[in-house]
């Protein structure tokens, strides 16, 4: 059973990735790789939360994150560090993978106390 800590986490990674595809929508800013990335984790920790993963499949997810770090990775590669519509850095961006990484590895380090 989940504790209310990883599903608090959960939720809030839900958050997060829902805000980054509609802020991204909103400004007419839709990238594949950024949604697709989204994607991944949102499906993984919809999957934790309902129950639909067993323990070990749980661990193995270890395996989103990465994928999405790594479509992340290719966006910032292929596409700069900076915004061609507004010449910032991607500060937004940063922001939203810190926090959806920091926030998957607090889930976890809960899953392992399962």
């Amino acid at each position: 059973m989940l504790s209310n800590n990883t599903k608090i986490i959960g939720v809030v990674i839900i958050f997060v990735q829902l805000f980054d595809i509609v802020i991204h929508a909103a400004t007419d800013q839709l990238e594949l790789l950024r949604v697709a990335s989204n994607l991944i984790i949102l499906v993984w920790v919809l999957l934790i939360l309902v129950g639909k993963l067993s323990a070990q499949i749980k661990r193995a997810a270890l395996g989103s994150l990465g994928v999405y770090l790594g479509f992340n990775l290719i966006f910032l590669v292929l596409e700069g560090f900076t915004n061609p519509n507004t010449d910032a850095p991607r500060t937004i961006l940063f922001l939203l993978v810190v926090l959806t990484t920091a926030f998957s590895l607090g889930i976890f380090a809960q899953l392992k106390k399962t």
